[in-house]
This record gives C-alpha cells, sequence and structure tokens, in this order.
C-alpha cells in the first residue's frame, strides 16, 4: 500500500463545528461495518475468511454517523492486505480508508511430486489438501479436472501449489502422430490420414503430412482430429 494511501486512511472530511462527546462516531463500529462488508463480498467464496481489521487511530474525532456504508476502492480485492473505504452521508459527510487483513484459506491442487516442464499431469502426480490461499490473489486450481491431461508450463515442485499459469492445455496432436485429417466444404465431407508435423492443442492450427506427400494445414479439433476446410 502506497505511503499515500496509508495516510489517506487516517485523514477525514470534517464538519467546521466543536463536536461535543456523544456526537462523535465509535469507531468499534467502523470496525465491524467493514468486517461484514468483508465478509458478505466473500460469502461465496467457498473458503475459509479470517479478517483482522485495523483499529482506525483514536485521535479520530468522527462526526457521529446515522449509517455507515463501506465500499472497495477501484483496484482493490478483498484478499490479502487491502483497505475498505467508510463514508457517512447523513447528518454530515466524511469518508476514511481502513487498513485491513484478509487471509483465505480453502482446498488446492498441490502437486505429490516434481513434475517436470513439458511433462502431463497424471492424477498420481496432484492430490487436494486444504492450504493458506493468501499468497494467490489470481486463485488456484482446486479440482483435479482442471489439471490432469494437460502439461507443466514450467518446474513443478512437489508441494507447489497448482496455478492456472503454471499449466498449458493438453495436446490432442502430438508430432509423429498418426492422424484423421477431415476435409469439408459446400455440401461435402471426406476423411483420410496423415502424419502430424507438430503438437497443437484444441483449436490450433498445425501441419499435416499426407500419404501422397503434400504437407497441409488444420485445426486440430479433439484427439487425434484434424479438420481442414476448403
Amino acid at each position: 500500500m502506497s505511503g499515500r494511501k496509508t495516510l489517506a486512511s487516517f485523514l477525514l472530511i470534517l464538519v467546521c463545528t466543536p463536536l461535543q462527546a456523544g456526537e462523535r462516531q465509535q469507531l468499534n463500529e467502523i470496525v465491524q461495518t467493514v468486517e461484514q462488508f468483508i465478509r458478505q463480498s466473500t460469502r461465496n467464496s467457498g473458503n475459509e475468511i479470517t479478517v483482522n481489521v485495523t483499529q482506525p487511530d483514536s485521535r479520530l474525532r468522527l462526526p457521529r454517523c446515522d449509517s455507515l456504508e463501506a465500499w472497495l476502492p477501484s483496484g482493490n480485492k478483498p484478499w490479502g492486505r487491502t483497505s475498505v473505504g467508510v463514508r457517512c452521508r447523513s447528518p454530515v459527510s466524511w469518508s476514511i480508508y481502513v487498513p485491513v487483513m484478509v487471509k483465505v484459506a480453502g482446498p488446492a491442487l498441490v502437486a505429490t511430486r516434481p513434475i517436470a516442464k513439458g511433462q502431463v499431469v497424471e492424477r498420481e502426480d496432484i492430490q487436494t489438501q486444504t492450504r493458506d490461499l493468501t499468497p494467490y490473489p489470481g486463485g488456484v486450481l482446486n479440482h483435479p479436472d482442471q489439471a490432469v491431461g494437460k502439461t507443466a508450463a514450467t518446474m513443478i515442485r512437489a508441494g507447489d501449489l497448482l496455478r492456472p499459469e503454471l499449466l498449458r492445455a493438453a495436446l490432442v496432436v502430438r508430432q509423429g502422430q498418426q492422424v484423421t485429417l477431415v476435409a469439408q466444404g459446400a455440401g461435402f465431407r471426406v476423411s483420410s490420414e496423415g502424419t502430424a508435423l507438430g503438437n497443437a492443442t484444441s483449436g490450433q492450427v498445425v501441419s499435416v503430412k499426407t500419404r501422397s506427400g503434400q504437407t497441409i494445414k488444420g485445426i486440430a479439433r479433439s484427439e487425434g482430429v484434424v479438420e481442414v476446410y476448403f
């Protein structure tokens, strides 16, 4: 968090009239508002959420508010170290930013053994564990179907949490593989065989050498199937 935002968390818009003790906003109500806001924002995440709200500076003299309103500043997420805005619209107007630490724990896929770059992930390579997800605001994989059959984009160590960027989509066509070429056009559809000259995931373009020795390009669609359009 920038120094400016840290400072902003203790700034407020004050009306220029003296406050009596009974007219001051109770700071614990601000803390409760922030915690309720975070829990409401994360209620459907399926994870275990721990919220630690930083108590506002006791030197603040905020006018009493009839209805506190919390919001998440642009660019912030209810995850990890963040801040929540709290404002008052009636009977006076003021706003502050409150620092908060949101810890997240939940199910995640974990590598049970090292997975080399380019290796296809198998069911035995992973297991689901409950882990601290706070350091991974971009998300982690939590179901075997999200990983099995995909290839490692980099070396994955035993115990690492699997994240989307660590895996590539499964190959449906592999270099040297005998594939079925499906050619279709206006009013016709024929098939033949050929040899893939490269690897491809579903939807990628791949070159195929036909039995006659011609090299053509098509789109990998499913396991061992390449479509060619005319």
